[in-house]
């Protein structure tokens, strides 16, 4: 039987100016192609495998679908453009990883206002939050028939492409796993006339799935290419996916416990997946050329430049944006108008926010803690760069808060042109707070027309619940023009970075009992950012390093997960912001200072987030057990 493949053609096909009626009549469709014109066909292969690449939603901070207007059956279980744009790789997708953990407050303002019910409630039976089942086995079935026939085709890069899809295929499991534990190896097409046995398969063990993956990486290691175009699969992301597989699966052995028959959980010791681990970033550390990015002498625009500067030394696998296309093209996204202050369309924006007790992880430059005792942070006002200035940079490079230089932004008077402000209320020097939540009043000073008691960037968020004092500036361009609409984003999204393979390779280490290259490890990341070196190491040191160089970056929700340690970190723990209040003595002084008040409970004023201990694997789903009797469901979701 013949197979029909339709692919989206990027490059406009000639037409002859005079054909005839029959001729017309008897054309093949030009975007469908039967499989022996497919795999000998080099033009249609690319294609076709760049179909598969966008079709991996879950390389983007774990998105789940893509954003098409032919509604891709990737959107299965999205009716509209909006739920699509909700949860796309293009849309608001990738910003809910940021919020499900202890980074940020998912503000509520976008689509998906879903996902705060889902942090305080955690995980329910049946719940579609971060599913990636359906989807992932579509994915699947799409790589596996392109694993099969380009095996049997002539074109010289056959086997390369072949690898390629392996690593899609090998990423599509491990997104898999890390949720649900082990689920069906299904590693060849499924025929329509197949048994039943393979019709419905049971699920394989979590460790025979991390196996997989990790084997399977490292077969195509030898195979793909060092250099690549931008955005594919490369041997370093091979075994960028080893160094990460194998450290997760060294968690799950040392901290996890077997259930469901030895179906969830690793029986095996954590030393040998982290040998695994330290091998697989050695290789990348010893034998390629991807390094700690130093491009910029300024500390802070360096952090920023990470993620911002095209193909610079650190980006060992990225999702390029090259913002060609239209508004709705995959190779756009959306992250600087989910993530941008003010000024922004129609005042969306500031989608993730920070919370302040997450900030206080980043320590000052020179090692003293960031935990600024209560007394003392709101016991006197605080110019801006007192309170932020000697800091750890990466605190400056990848947050925005009050005071922060962000084009366009409205500073006057407090502040000059191009700058944050987002003061809450004014106290005068009797100690009152002048402040009105529901106008626009001004406090008069003598001999000018007054200011407003409120900075510019509150003018939306008047209430000190709606915003914890911070955004996020990580991946933000100030280039960008956020005035237009969203999938606007033309930076790259980096998939793997080298500071994660150090950070790898610093805590696998430790766990084998190297703590002096782990210390290395930490330290080489820390004077790239301008912090003083730490003299010995920890298990919580290079945690908290992990915390705060990969923030943003989808790893604290899933490193809570792996070490076990949501329930104690996420249950019931409420998240603290801060409000600015302007000192008006010091502003009329010319040199304005805060005073600062801190909201203790900033997610909700009676429910705390929530992580139920089950909630360390998903919920597969009545509908997808029922469909399929043969498949377990996750302990506790029955």
């Amino acid at each position: 039987m013949k197979r029909i493949i339709s692919i989206t053609v990027s490059a406009a096909v000639g037409v002859l100016a005079a054909v005839s009626c029959s001729d017309i009549l008897n054309q093949a469709p030009s975007d469908q192609y039967t499989d022996a014109q497919l795999w000998n066909d080099e033009y249609l292969v690319e294609n076709h495998l760049a179909q598969l690449y966008a079709m991996c939603p879950v390389m983007i901070n774990d998105a789940l679908c893509v954003y098409s207007p032919d509604n891709s059956p990737l959107n299965i279980n999205f009716s509209d453009y909006i739920s699509m744009l909700g949860f796309s790789a293009q849309g608001e997708g990738p910003v809910h990883a940021t919020t499900i953990a202890d980074e940020a407050k998912y503000s509520g303002r976008g689509a998906q206002s879903n996902y705060v019910g889902m942090k305080l409630n955690g995980l329910q039976a049946n719940s579609t939050t971060l599913r990636w089942w359906d989807n992932a086995y579509y994915l699947n079935r799409q790589l596996n028939h392109f694993i099969e026939n380009i095996s049997n085709s002539s074109l010289a890069e056959a086997e390369v492409r072949k690898a390629e899809a392996r690593f899609l295929r090998a990423f599509n499991y491990f997104a898999m796993v890390k949720r649900y534990g082990g689920v069906p190896l299904i590693l060849k097409e499924t025929a329509i006339n197949a048994s039943e046995e393979e019709l419905y398969p049971k699920r394989d063990s979590e460790k025979a799935c991390y196996d997989f993956i990790i084997q399977e990486c490292l077969d195509i290691a030898e195979i793909l290419e060092d250099k690549p175009a931008a955005g594919r699969a490369s041997k370093w992301a091979a075994l960028a996916l080893v160094s990460r597989a194998a450290l997760y699966a060294g968690s799950i052995a040392e901290y996890g416990t077997l259930q469901l028959d030895n179906l969830l959980g690793i029986n095996e010791d954590p030393k040998y997946y982290y040998d695994i681990s330290v091998k697989a970033s050695e290789r990348i550390m010893n034998e390629s050329t991807y390094d700690l990015y130093r491009g910029n002498s300024d500390k802070v625009q360096n952090l920023k430049d990470i993620f911002l500067v095209k193909d610079n030394c650190e980006a060992i696998m990225v999702k390029r944006h090259s913002g060609l296309g239209g508004e709705q093209s995959n190779s756009r996204w959306s992250w600087d108008i989910c993530c941008c202050p003010k000024p922004n369309a129609w005042s969306v924006g500031q989608y993730s926010l920070p919370y302040y007790d997450f900030v206080e992880n980043f320590d000052f430059k020179n090692g003293d803690s960031g935990k600024i005792p209560r007394e003392e942070l709101e016991g006197k006002a605080w110019s801006m760069e007192e309170f932020f200035g000697e800091r750890d940079p990466r605190l400056s490079a990848w947050f925005w808060t009050n005071g922060t230089s962000w084009p366009g932004a409205v500073g006057a008077p407090v502040f000059a042109d191009n700058t944050i402000s987002m003061y809450r209320g004014i106290k005068e020097a009797d100690g009152n707070i002048f402040f009105n939540a529901t106008a626009p009043t001004y406090r008069e000073n003598e001999g000018d027309e007054g200011i407003l008691c409120y900075g510019d960037q509150m003018a939306e968020m008047l209430t000190a619940s709606m915003t914890t004092g911070f955004g996020v500036m990580k991946y933000l361009d100030p280039n960008a023009d956020n005035m237009i609409w969203f999938v606007q984003s033309t930076t790259d999204y980096q998939i793997f970075r080298y500071a994660e393979i150090l950070l790898n390779h610093a805590e696998a280490c430790f766990k084998l009992g190297r703590p002096g290259e782990a210390l290395d490890d930490i330290n080489n990341i820390r004077d790239r950012a301008g912090v003083a070196p730490l003299s010995n190491i920890t298990f919580e040191a290079i945690q908290k390093e992990r915390m705060t160089e990969l923030c943003f970056e989808n790893h604290r929700y899933w490193d809570l997960r792996r070490w076990r340690q949501a329930v104690d970190v996420l249950d019931n723990k409420p998240h603290q912001g801060i409000v600015y209040i302007l000192d008006y003595e010091s502003y009329k002084e010319g040199n304005p200072k805060f005073w600062i008040q801190v909201d203790d409970q900033i997610d909700d004023k009676t429910t705390n987030p929530k992580f139920p201990e089950n909630n360390y694997y998903f919920p597969i789903g009545d509908g997808t057990t029922a469909a399929n009797p043969n498949l377990l469901e996750n302990p506790d979701y029955l």
